[in-house]
């Protein structure tokens, strides 16, 4: 991270903010090279079908596969700082990390006696004690996030839902006009709006499966695009984020979603970042955070690949994804 002189126990916890992985282990990480880098001292659990979670006394990662056979795929990393002897405070550790250059960022409390940061970066989120400033864990990738992202929203779900189900039955024109007409003025309130929007469509667009047929398909599609383009335009997400979603959701075809991966991706193979090149330090973050996208791009477009009949973008795929566990 630093050279700063930091407490080896407080440095434990400022790394794993800064880099949201525990020595190389991070929500990417299959099982076994969570072994082979924390080693074997641990319980694994499993909390439900295709569910697994393995602790290490402070930390806990958590992976899902859809059926049997299928390869593990990384739910969380969490450092569970609620079971320590002696009290990890916020303050003390927002303070190190201040002076090591990565702030924290709180957002809005839970509303049940939580309050919450986030380094918005490595996507750790922090969970605190709002009596006694104690933190309670740590997790990569947060639940919650900076910005409108974190905001309790001012408007109900059923009035997005009334909103949505209305837009889906618009044109491309008729959308666009609604929207002039209805987008809040202020910046940060019309991506409070947007976000807003875009969450009440993903709770209400069908399964891929269901989106196959017709009519219905483009008319859910062209919509979810839309919102998420209007998002990434107001700031809520960022290209990544954004085609990460396109890829979640299923809103675009296997090799069209998979070209939309590599276009995003903000850097070449050759210049890329990694773990034994570049240190996590605030002089290094723009190529750590290109590095980082590349990582949840090529990852994302992994999961597709099954699906995809470009030999050409099959390949590209395959060369990112050797170079993962090297990733930041």
């Amino acid at each position: 991270m630093t050279n700063r002189q930091v407490s080896p126990g407080m440095a434990f916890f400022t790394d794993f903010v800064v880099t949201g992985a525990v020595r190389g282990a991070d929500v990417t990480s299959t099982p076994a090279e969570v072994t082979g880098l924390l080693g074997d001292a641990f319980v694994d659990s499993r909390t439900g079908p295709g569910q697994l979670l393995r602790c290490y006394r402070l930390v806990e990662v958590a992976w899902e596969r859809e059926q049997e056979g299928d390869g593990w795929r990384g739910l969380y990393i969490t450092v569970q700082a609620h079971r320590l002897d002696v009290p990890l405070s916020v303050d003390e550790l927002a303070t190190e990390l201040a002076q090591a250059g990565f702030p924290l960022v709180e957002v809005a409390p839970d509303g049940v006696g939580c309050r919450r940061f986030v380094r918005a970066d490595s996507r750790v989120g922090v969970l605190v004690d709002e009596e006694n400033g104690q933190v309670l864990a740590m997790t990569a990738p947060a639940w919650f996030a900076p910005g409108p992202r974190g905001e309790p929203s001012p408007w109900s779900r059923e009035s997005g839902r009334d909103r949505i189900r209305h837009l889906v039955g618009l044109g491309a024109p008729e959308r666009e006009a609604w929207a002039r007409r209805r987008q809040p003025d202020e910046a940060d309130e019309a991506a409070r709006w947007w976000w807003f929007l875009w969450v009440a469509c993903r709770q209400l667009l069908p399964d891929e499966g269901q989106r196959r047929f017709g009519h219905e398909r483009s008319a859910w599609e062209e919509l979810a695009l839309w919102l998420l383009g209007a998002c990434e335009a107001a700031g809520v997400l960022d290209r990544t984020d954004a085609v990460c979603e396109i890829v979640r959701y299923g809103l675009l075809e296997p090799d069209t979603a998979v070209r939309a991966c590599l276009d995003a991706i903000p850097v070449s193979r050759a210049d890329v970042a990694t773990r034994g090149s570049t240190p996590y330090a605030r002089e290094n973050l723009v190529a750590v955070d290109a590095s980082r996208a590349a990582k949840r791009l090529s990852l994302a477009a992994g999961e597709l690949l099954p699906r995809v009949r470009d030999r050409a973008l099959r390949a590209e795929v395959e060369a990112w994804l050797e170079l993962r566990t090297r990733l930041m």
